[in-house]
């Protein structure tokens, strides 16, 4: 692990880009609906549910970090949440995500609106356990050495 020496936040990589500053979950919810809070909340605790986990506060968004950042509650709106999971396959075949960003087709990030704690679907926790396994860099296999 690498700590920037700025912000103290650990990143997997060396010198790995991020928002580099003080930010807090308390100010990226500052002024929002209680709503809005406890949808944020309920969401974090669907994911302690499935494993530990930093919070990692930048500039935009509160992101969830284990080795690697795997998900993100990007905007928090009067009444919903918009939350995105970082898959490394793509599911366009579901209900649950209203757009998909393919980055160099190694991941695919899949971005949810979640209005309430029924937005929580077992569809949708099956997905955010996929997340957490990137975010384990489950993905990630051994480079093999070659002998001879």
């Amino acid at each position: 692990m690498w700590i920037c020496p700025k912000c103290g936040h650990q990143f997997y990589n060396k010198n790995q880009s991020h928002s580099c500053g003080g930010y807090t979950v308390v100010a990226f919810l500052q002024n929002k609906s209680a709503h809005s809070i406890a949808l944020f909340n309920l969401f974090l605790e669907e994911y302690r549910k499935i494993g530990p986990f930093e919070l990692h506060p930048v500039k935009t968004r509160v992101a969830l970090l284990t080795q690697m950042r795997f998900c993100a509650v990007n905007k928090i709106g009067i009444d919903y949440i918009d939350i995105h999971l970082v898959l490394t396959s793509l599911f366009e075949n579901t209900l649950c995500f209203y757009k998909i960003d393919n980055l160099a087709n190694r991941f695919f990030v899949h971005q949810a609106r979640l209005y309430n704690q029924y937005d929580i679907t077992d569809e949708l926790r099956n997905y955010m356990v996929m997340a957490y396994d990137v975010g384990n860099r489950q993905h990630v296999t051994p480079k093999r050495r070659k002998i001879g």
